[in-house]
């Protein structure tokens, strides 16, 4: 079970970061496409970052698993572990406004929602990374 559970977190880590990158991409390709790609691509991006938070969820479920039954709880897990959850929470609240931003987009002008969405991204991404790197640092 403890196997089966690290799969699904790394697997669902794999998706966190790669849709997050491709929809970034698409938002990139987006600025110079066509005008009737514009929709195509907007609506790949509103689905990566949907596939991104499930990811996301997935994560903090299988991790809050993985605390317990690999650790035996919070209790003896160091600092670096917690700045991975600083991380985490960080990568976790940009997700959260990307969604709220993506579910209103409609009412909202295009030309500031993209360099905002932009910078959720990036913010998205860069807390990723860190999670990434630290949780590699606390758990070697």
């Amino acid at each position: 079970m403890l196997i089966f559970t690290k799969i699904i977190h790394f697997l669902s880590f794999s998706v966190g970061i790669g849709g997050g990158v491709a929809a970034m991409l698409a938002g990139i390709r987006a600025k110079g496409a066509p005008a009737d790609a514009v929709p195509l691509l907007r609506s790949l991006q509103k689905t990566l970052g949907r596939l991104s938070f499930g990811a996301i969820v997935l994560l903090w479920v299988t991790g809050i698993v993985l605390v317990y039954a690999a650790r035996g709880g919070w209790g003896e897990l160091n600092v670096v572990f917690w700045l991975k959850i600083l991380a985490v929470i960080v990568l976790t609240a940009a997700s959260l406004t990307g969604q709220y931003y993506g579910l209103t987009a409609a009412r909202r002008d295009p030309a500031v929602m993209g360099p905002r969405m932009a910078k959720i991204g990036m913010t998205a991404s860069t807390a990723g990374v860190a999670a990434l790197i630290l949780a590699v640092l606390a758990f070697n």
